[in-house]
């Protein structure tokens, strides 16, 4: 049996679908499982749950929009598979009837919470697929596997910045998708101060691709020898670098749901978007949450760390 999933989200929400994923590919285990979507996000998070990868842009999803009929081979590729899940095209009226011409079985399902949803983004995700999985109570936390061999290669890393094995390692990332959803870098700056002072270790200040330049400008009066500054690294360094961790506070954003799914002791900072819905899902993970961010101090963030015994 081939299936074949269609996941237009981001980071975060790619990591919010494993345990969606997980439990499809438990109930059909001798089947071949293709995840298409982002391919920078999808290959370094992914690892056991498909078999294998593609880029949403590679495939003709776009013409399954289209009132025209889908051309000899547009058919012969999606009658490839037997069982399809979009988690896009739900708003589209040909989107589905297409699909369904080709002789497979489809779910088209929206996954994004309205403003009425009180369910969590994964449990949405989860009971899409009902009744293609069995109904399940409780959903386990997402779990992000790191090759050996990526852990290596940021062990080096570290180690040419002298990190010596055992150091801690506090992860710090000031950015979001949004600026709203930032604590703010003064904030991030007292935080960094603060653990440098005990003398605990390094602070690893992550920038992603959205935020650049706040990690230059967040380290910039830092004692340089005790700061790694990561910027617009491929995920898969990114992984393995948090999974040397002691401890990450990051705002509500992909890499802070990364954090989670790796199992690595995390403080989230959540302003005005709903944690009930987002929140990282982890067994680790400790949640500051105020509609005006303001209000959450660097010393309410530290008292959540010396909660996890890690300063």
């Amino acid at each position: 049996m081939e299936i074949l999933v269609l996941h237009p989200g981001a980071l975060g929400d790619i990591i919010l679908s494993l345990p969606a994923l997980s439990l499809l590919r438990q109930h059909y285990p001798q089947a071949q499982l293709t995840i298409a979507g982002n391919h920078d996000y999808l290959n370094p998070v992914a690892i056991g749950c498909a078999d294998r990868t593609l880029s949403l842009s590679t495939i003709p999803l776009h013409r399954l929009y289209s009132t025209e009929p889908l051309s000899e081979d547009d058919v012969r590729f999606w009658g490839t598979y037997d069982r399809i899940v979009s988690w896009t095209g739900a708003g589209g009226p040909a989107f589905k009837s297409k699909l369904v011409k080709v002789g497979a079985k489809v779910k088209v399902s929206r996954w994004r919470p309205d403003s009425s949803e009180k369910r969590h983004v994964a449990r949405i995700f989860v009971e899409s697929l009902y009744p293609w999985i069995p109904r399940v109570e409780s959903i386990s936390p997402p779990r992000i596997h790191v090759d050996p061999v990526r852990l290596d290669e940021a062990r080096d890393w570290l180690t040419e910045r002298e990190w010596t094995s055992g150091e801690s390692i506090l992860a710090l990332h000031p950015g979001a998708g949004s600026v709203v959803k930032r604590w703010g870098i003064e904030n991030f700056r007292s935080l960094a101060h603060r653990y440098l002072q005990q003398q605990i270790g390094k602070l690893l200040i992550v920038e992603g691709p959205a935020e650049v330049g706040l990690g230059r400008e967040l380290v910039r009066d830092l004692t340089p020898a005790c700061v790694l500054l990561l910027e617009s690294a491929p995920l898969f360094l990114l992984a393995a670098l948090l999974s040397f961790c002691r401890a990450y506070v990051g705002n509500d954003s992909g890499i802070s749901h990364l954090a989670a799914g790796l199992g690595v002791p995390a403080v989230t900072i959540f302003g005005p978007t709903s944690p009930e819905q987002w929140v990282p899902l982890g067994e680790r993970v400790t949640i500051l949450r105020d509609s005006c961010l303001s209000r959450i101090s660097p010393n309410h963030v530290w008292d959540a760390l010396l909660g996890w015994g890690l300063c």
